[in-house]
């Protein structure tokens, strides 16, 4: 990669940085009842070990009888340690990932187009509209795991692609897509048939 394709990839992931971070407690205002339930239960798993029902590191959080996916929950006990109980910590994990969606998606593309000489410029096109995306800023903003799961499925491909070249990245792309089953319902259905592509 050139210095300069370097550092408009930097850039652009700094503007979607910018769009993810600012105003995030008030924008959306208050926190909805999901983000409450993932908050409180990463608190109680961070103080006690158990969730709110009193079950000790579960791998589905009852909540309101929803049974949340406990990947994002377990990455938001980091987040409300370091932050406090409050919405920057329950959403500090879901605009992380959706930040480092950006320049996955740049390689990934490059990935995808080897062959082409534009490639490096259709990957940063490419990063450039996710780091401005109406959809992926509103998810990545908030403590939906949609947001996140898409940084799962484009490091997950981006591996599994190296890997057709260098089989220790299939390991990866394994652990990254077995751990994509456990943060967002839609996943069980999705991965299983994206891989058997």
């Amino acid at each position: 990669m050139s210095r300069k394709v370097g550092v408009l990839l930097i850039l652009v992931t700094f503007l979607g940085a910018l769009l993810r971070f600012r105003d995030i407690t008030i924008n959306p205002p208050n926190i909805n009842t999901d983000e409450a339930a993932i908050g409180y239960n990463a608190y109680s798993i961070l103080k006690t070990g158990r969730d709110e029902y009193g079950q000790p590191f579960p791998l589905a959080f009852r909540s309101f009888d929803d049974y949340k996916p406990p990947l994002y929950i377990y990455m938001t006990v980091p987040s409300v340690a370091v932050f406090g109980l409050n919405e920057f910590a329950v959403r500090f994990p879901s605009a992380l990932l959706g930040i480092l969606a950006i320049p996955i998606v740049f390689f990934l593309t490059r990935e995808l187009l080897d062959n082409l000489p534009a490639s490096r410029q259709i990957g940063l096109l490419s990063s450039f509209l996710l780091a401005i995306s109406p959809w992926h800023i509103q998810f990545t903003r908030t403590a939906y795991e949609t947001g996140s799961n898409a940084f799962f499925t484009g490091l997950g491909l981006l591996l599994f692609l190296k890997g057709l070249k260098n089989k220790w990245f299939l390991v990866g792309a394994g652990i990254v897509f077995g751990l994509q089953t456990y943060l967002y319902q839609a996943s069980k259905v999705f991965v299983p048939m994206l891989i058997q592509f």
